[in-house]
Parts: C-alpha cells; sequence; structure tokens
C-alpha cells in the first residue's frame, strides 16, 4: 500500500495559509505559536540528577515509553487526517517543501517508532486541531498550535495514553 499521497495546490495552500511558520518549525526557528511537550515524564528535567532518565535504549522502561508513545500516534492516526512535509529538489537553494498525506496507518506508526541509530524525525501536521506536532529525542515531543482549544484533543489522547503535557516558561 501506498505510505504518502500528494496533495492538490489547493489543499497545499490551505494548510500553508493555516501555518504560515510551517518551513520556520521544521528548520527548528519558529517565532509565534504557541507550544506545548507532550511527555512520559511528569515535569522538566532540568535537575543534573535527573539527566540519567534521558538514557533509556533498551529494556522494559523502553518498551513502557514506546508503548505509550505508538498508542498516542496510533489515535492520532484515527482520529483525523494526517499530514507531513517532505523537501523535494536540491538542496538547498532549490529545495521546495511538500505537503504529503499519509495513507497507511502501518507506514505511519513504523515511522513513528522510537530506534536507538536515529533521532526521531516525525513531523506532523494536523490541520483539523490546528496543530504541528514534532517528535523529539527525549521522550518529550512538542505540539505547536494556533488554538489551545482544538489542540486540548491531541494533549488530552496524550494523556489518555499515560503521557503528560509540560508547559514552556515562554
Amino acid at each position: 500500500m501506498k505510505l504518502l499521497q500528494s496533495l492538490s495546490a489547493k489543499t497545499q495552500d490551505a494548510i500553508n495559509l493555516q501555518f504560515p511558520e510551517l518551513r520556520a518549525i521544521k528548520e527548528n526557528d519558529p517565532n509565534s505559536m504557541n507550544r506545548v511537550a507532550i511527555s512520559v515524564f511528569d515535569h522538566w528535567l532540568r535537575d543534573e540528577a535527573e539527566w540519567h532518565l534521558l538514557d533509556c535504549y533498551d529494556g522494559k522502561e523502553r518498551e513502557s515509553r514506546d508503548r505509550k508513545f505508538l498508542s498516542h500516534w496510533q489515535a492520532i492516526f484515527e482520529s483525523t487526517e494526517v499530514y507531513t512535509l517532505r523537501y523535494r529538489g536540491r538542496w538547498p537553494r532549490k529545495s521546495k517543501l511538500v505537503i504529503k498525506k499519509y495513507l497507511d496507518k502501518h507506514g505511519f506508526l513504523s515511522q513513528c517508532k522510537f530506534d536507538t541509530r536515529h533521532s526521531p524525525s516525525q513531523f506532523v501536521i494536523l490541520p483539523e486541531f490546528d496543530c504541528i506536532y514534532l517528535a523529539s529525542w527525549d521522550d518529550t515531543n512538542v505540539v505547536y498550535f494556533n488554538s489551545r482549544e482544538k489542540a486540548d484533543s491531541i494533549i488530552n489522547l496524550a494523556k489518555i495514553q499515560g503521557l503528560h503535557c509540560l508547559e514552556f516558561d515562554n
């Protein structure tokens, strides 16, 4: 089965209009969008004594973290249409961001799985919930949103899976 589907120019334009900072977020340089973190941790790990909690690459704890996040990604896929970004063209001058729609849940979930050889790179656009969801390397993902009220649906799905919402100290 095909994993991703190209979108019409009209649909891509609508998503780009809804999320004007799409490229900035993809390139890790957002300015004005609000954000929250979805994490396996119930608080920010600010104390050096807690940093060892980040080093979780195998064992039961790794399985538990993976299960929570995969359940969350699955709940998202089952709740709404899921889009992502891909670069097309020669980097950097001729590269163009192209928005694609995920079609296959199994393929989507396989791209969401934790892999010790690669940092997570899942970048998901959820127009229905007015948010962009990014996987991160430290078992703490980030949800950028225009409307907290709409994004709360994604946050609540995370809480159901045993994940926590952490507010940023903007």
